[in-house]
């Protein structure tokens, strides 16, 4: 199935976060106010390991985070408490890396080049799976979709047909044990300008918009929603399963420089992580309002 972003311009509400750098342009306004995009509840910079962090998931069996450096063939886990950092497994040899998703005793993490690498966390055993996709198509983002039992593979580069103006999203089934045919999420670009246009907004954020390209993805476990994030830009998109725009989020660029990495803990508690610019890497936590 795919998924069309569609401008509503007669219910569009727009919002300036002052003081911040961020802004938000919501469609629907209660699912926008849920987090407080302008006022992060933790942030941490963490070791100089994760100066280039890529990817981001959560552990429930552990109640901590993971991530990888995109050049490194090692999973760390992150405290949540303190924010400290740790060597949790070498999967591989080093690489660039750029997502990663814990579903079972299993971690998958993606390559740009479209492979995948399942570890297995028991037999400390790492599996090579072809996904149909190659360096052209640039995969970054990865996440676990437990109602389909399949993994979601955000692509900053072309569409597999070299569809102009369009990013895609890929489902890989592992029941299959193969990539569905189509994509499974479709993102024309030219929808965000448009967007932007309705939304009044100004020309000096315009260039973010065009730069759009999916570098991370997470599903919100209440909602289902679908949390798109861009490094190029430093933006945040989400929309449902209707096809219809929720809201998208201008990430503050000093706090989030180049954000590649997205998920949320059992309680619906977002985190995204940006690369350091030559700090360590950053991670901000959104506080989840259940009303």
């Amino acid at each position: 199935m795919s998924y069309v972003i569609k401008v509503l311009p007669l219910v569009l509400l727009m919002c300036s976060c002052a003081n911040v750098g961020s802004q938000v342009w919501k469609i629907n306004a209660d699912a926008s106010h849920r987090y407080e995009y302008a006022k992060p509840s933790n942030e941490w910079e963490l070791h100089y390991d994760l100066q280039e962090i890529s990817g981001l998931d959560y552990d429930q069996s552990e109640n901590q985070l993971l991530a990888i450096n995109d050049e490194k063939g090692k999973v760390y886990q992150i405290n949540l408490e303190t924010g400290d950092s740790k060597v949790k497994y070498h999967f591989h040899k080093n690489g660039d890396y750029e997502g990663i998703a814990k579903v079972g005793k299993h971690i998958y993490v993606l390559k740009s080049n479209g492979k995948l690498y399942r570890y297995n966390t028991e037999k400390q055993k790492t599996k090579e799976m072809e996904t149909g996709l190659s360096s052209k198509n640039d995969a970054e983002g990865l996440c676990y979709d437990r109602d389909k039992n399949s993994l979601l593979i955000a692509c900053k580069g072309q569409t597999k047909d070299n569809k102009k103006g369009v990013k895609a999203i890929y489902r890989y089934d592992l029941d299959e044990k193969k990539m569905t045919s189509k994509k499974e999420i479709k993102i024309e670009v030219d929808n965000l300008e448009q967007l932007a246009k309705v939304q009044g907004l100004g020309t000096n954020q315009q260039w973010r918009l065009k730069r759009f390209s999916p570098s991370g993805i997470a599903i919100h476990p209440q909602t289902k929603s679908y949390y798109i994030l861009s490094a190029r830009g430093s933006l945040l998109l989400v929309y449902n399963e209707q096809q219809i725009a929720e809201y998208l989020v201008f990430l503050d660029t000093n706090a989030l420089p180049q954000p590649e990495g997205i998920c949320f803990d059992k309680d619906g508690n977002l985190f995204i992580s940006s690369e350091g610019k030559g700090e360590g890497g950053k991670l901000l936590m959104y506080k989840w309002m259940d009303q």
